[in-house]
């Protein structure tokens, strides 16, 4: 029988995967034969990453922020224009991260965005 790859549904299974790593690496002989210093410098790279990924599974999670057919701004204009599917990238303090949103919009009037991180 040949291996077959499994497909998880699981929350975090990319973050989960990148812990397991690095505490395999951890237990390894490279970092066991290291100064604390080299251990610091491993964790602060691969341990940001661990969480940049748990922050982009979690802005996954969140999902596009659609809402219905249109939506009424703050501004009392109502936009029924919907674009699915808008990726926004920003740089968060853990690294680059992207977000799927819904805009909506109405000619001559900005779109609005249900949810946009700073």
């Amino acid at each position: 029988m040949k291996a077959q790859a499994v497909a998880f549904d699981q929350p975090c299974h990319s973050a989960y995967e990148k812990f397991i790593e690095i505490t395999n690496h951890l237990q390894g002989e490279v970092l066991s034969a290291g100064t604390h210093s080299d251990v610091e410098a491993y964790l602060e790279e691969d341990g940001r990453e661990l969480l940049r990924l748990l922050l982009q599974e979690h802005l996954a999670s969140r999902g596009s922020g659609r809402v219905g057919e249109a939506v009424c701004g703050a501004d009392g204009v109502v936009r029924p224009h919907k674009r699915d599917h808008l990726e926004r990238s920003y740089q968060s303090v853990f690294g680059r991260v992207q977000v799927e949103r819904t805009g909506y919009g109405q000619r001559g009037w900005p779109a609005c965005f249900r949810w946009m991180p700073n």
